[in-house]
Order: C-alpha cells, then sequence, then structure tokens
C-alpha cells in the first residue's frame, strides 16, 4: 500500500485550463485598454467625417484631440507589463488590418452635404473601424498567446 501513488488532488485538465485562463489575462494586459481603443477610434471617425463638411483649421483642432488621448496611452501603458513581440501576424490579422485602411480611403469618397449624413457617415467609419480595431486585437492576442506557446526555451 506504500508503494501506490497517491490520487491527485486536482483534475488536470482543470489546471490547463486555469493556466490558459492565467496566460489569456496576462496577454489581455499588456494591451491597450479598451477605453483607450473606443476612444481612438471615435477621434478617427470624427476626423474623417469632419473632413471637407468643415474647414481644416476645425478638423486640425479636433485632431489635436489626439495629444491627450497619447498622453493617457503613455501613462496608462508604462505601468503595464511590456508585451511579447509577435514574430509573424496571422492572415486574419492582416486582412482585418487591409479592411481599415481600404475603409479609410474609401469613406474619403462620400462627401456628406448635411449634417444627418454626416451622423451616418461616422456611425458607418465607427462600427467598421472598431470591428476591424477589436478583431485585430483579438488576432494580436491569439498569436501571441500561440507564438508563445510553441516558443522552446
Amino acid at each position: 500500500m506504500a508503494d501506490q501513488d497517491p490520487k491527485p488532488d486536482r483534475d488536470p485538465r482543470q489546471a490547463l485550463a486555469e493556466v490558459d485562463d492565467a496566460s489569456s489575462a496576462m496577454a489581455n494586459s499588456t494591451d491597450a485598454p479598451r477605453g483607450f481603443m473606443l476612444a481612438l477610434v471615435a477621434l478617427i471617425a470624427t476626423v474623417m467625417t469632419l473632413i471637407g463638411m468643415v474647414s481644416w483649421p476645425v478638423v486640425l483642432g479636433v485632431g489635436a484631440l489626439s495629444i491627450p488621448l497619447a498622453l493617457w496611452y503613455f501613462l496608462v501603458m508604462r505601468k503595464r507589463p511590456k508585451a511579447r513581440p509577435i514574430l509573424n501576424h496571422s492572415r486574419s490579422y492582416v486582412g482585418y488590418f487591409l479592411l481599415l485602411i481600404l475603409t479609410l480611403q474609401l469613406i474619403r469618397f462620400w462627401e456628406a452635404s448635411s449634417w444627418v449624413e454626416a451622423g451616418a457617415k461616422w456611425v458607418l467609419v465607427f462600427g467598421v473601424c472598431w470591428f476591424c480595431i477589436s478583431r485585430m486585437r483579438a488576432f494580436a492576442i491569439r498569436d501571441r498567446l500561440k507564438d508563445a506557446h510553441e516558443r522552446h526555451l
């Protein structure tokens, strides 16, 4: 009886799930907070909507709001752990990045003539940009975790 192995107290699948959750939480903590991403997307959508509707000093004034946004990013990110560099982004990440760039280029062809059209343009730009950036963020975290699991020490 003394040479029998004691039964483990925990299920190995549960332990692996806890490790996976912990690594996902760590990878999430290295990225910019969602509030920052939301403010950045709203600023991009606002600037892209105002181009062609108002004068350039107004557009540049709104664009200058990126300065406090960059300061916020710097202050938040200096307290967070440094993100693991990703060796190769996935095709999905690159696809969403190209969709984001294509959307921002094509939206320039839509010249809003009224504030109702400008509101519709803002909602469209914000929705597509938020979708692309949130998917890019999710794929970057997934790629970072995959790269970390595959890296040999």
